[in-house]
């Protein structure tokens, strides 16, 4: 099959979402099918969305944010950088693929010789502040496959169909277990992202109150570009790291804080996972695809800051505990599978 899949935007920084396509069109590749990816310079949204990311923009050139694109696929796979999403600068091909709100009203005007068209949905988007700009293109006439169930039945209740779910996994080669827990030297990390709905002011809170209790508490906070946010001096920041310092990042650590209050999946929870860490982190629907607490993760209710703290703290206390949640984490991750998503993929494609 000749396969495209058309992203939101030109690409600089690290993007859970990007980075699951990138796996897609490489696994895709060696399957033998011709992909492309198509990362258009301007998107056809609205004037505050273009605003916004034109901010954004200026904020990488002020902090030195290098300004070409993040991830690199295998050679296979054709990349494009084009003007905008649209029939003059698309090839043709059997399927092409929205990746996120963005990118879907103009898949949807494409003509049919650019393929069958299908919409990628790794998250309810309805959390960007034009709502309805995002409600929008869940109606539009595009075949949409979601990666969670929970996704799937937030289509239902907005009476359309959505196929799946895809579900996700961790690549074996990037994310495993190097170093044990009790060779670890970091207490906590964290993936910071400044949207209010990550939970940035929440991580920045909990990181404070655990280092008055525990002195000499340590910390790594993990970010795509210069956070926002004032760090406090005692926490490690790392910027843009390569997959191998993730993985090291990753495990150095022996406990995972994630306080995002909604996720499509969360693919960085499964990464540290995949490394050893334990997890602890809010329940949100899309870490409730894989969590089970509090067999592999320990979740607590949106918001409920001191619960959380109060989770920590007993960790920390008592570290033999941290063991069967590692456990349990590592055989978790070990059951979803990048063959099984791509076969899961094919088939929606073809069918």
């Amino acid at each position: 099959m000749r396969i495209t899949f058309v992203l939101p935007g030109f690409i600089t920084v690290p993007m859970g979402g990007v980075k699951v396509v990138h796996e897609y069109a490489n696994r895709l590749a060696e399957r033998g099918h011709q992909v492309t990816l198509i990362y258009p310079l301007r998107l056809q949204t609205n004037l505050l969305y273009r605003l916004k990311k034109s901010l954004i923009r200026s904020y990488d050139r002020v902090t030195g944010n290098r300004p070409e694109l993040y991830y690199t696929p295998i050679p296979e796979v054709v990349v494009l950088t084009v003007n905008k999403i649209c029939d003059k600068y698309l090839p043709d091909a059997d399927a092409v693929i929205a990746v996120g709100w963005q990118t879907a009203e103009p898949v949807c005007h494409l003509a049919a010789e650019k393929g069958r068209k299908f919409y990628l949905l790794q998250s309810f988007e309805t959390y960007f502040k034009n709502r309805q700009a995002v409600l929008k293109t869940y109606h539009l006439p595009l075949k949409k496959i979601a990666i969670s169930g929970w996704i799937i039945d937030e289509f239902q209740a907005l009476n359309e169909t959505a196929y799946g779910p895809l579900g996700n996994a961790v690549n074996a080669n990037e994310f495993y277990l190097e170093q044990e827990y009790i060779e670890r030297s970091t207490d906590l990390a964290v993936v910071y992202h400044p949207a209010k709905i990550k939970g940035a002011g929440d991580t920045l809170y909990i990181l404070k109150e655990l280092k008055k209790k525990f002195p000499k508490l340590t910390a790594i906070l993990i970010s795509s570009r210069r956070p926002y946010h004032c760090i406090p001096a005692w926490v490690d920041v790392h910027i843009r790291p390569d997959i191998d310092t993730l993985r090291k990042l990753y495990n150095s650590t022996k406990i995972f804080l994630h306080t995002s209050y909604w996720e499509g999946w969360g693919l960085p929870v499964m990464e540290a996972m995949a490394c050893g860490c334990a997890i602890v982190a809010y329940r949100n629907k899309g870490l409730m695809e894989f969590i089970r607490h509090p067999q592999n993760g320990l979740l607590t209710n949106p918001g409920d800051r001191k619960k959380m703290i109060e989770i920590i703290k007993n960790l920390l206390d008592k570290p033999l505990n941290i063991h069967p949640l590692v456990k349990e984490a590592i055989s978790t991750i070990s059951l979803y599978s990048w063959d099984d998503c791509v076969d899961n993929f094919e088939s929606f494609l073809t069918n």
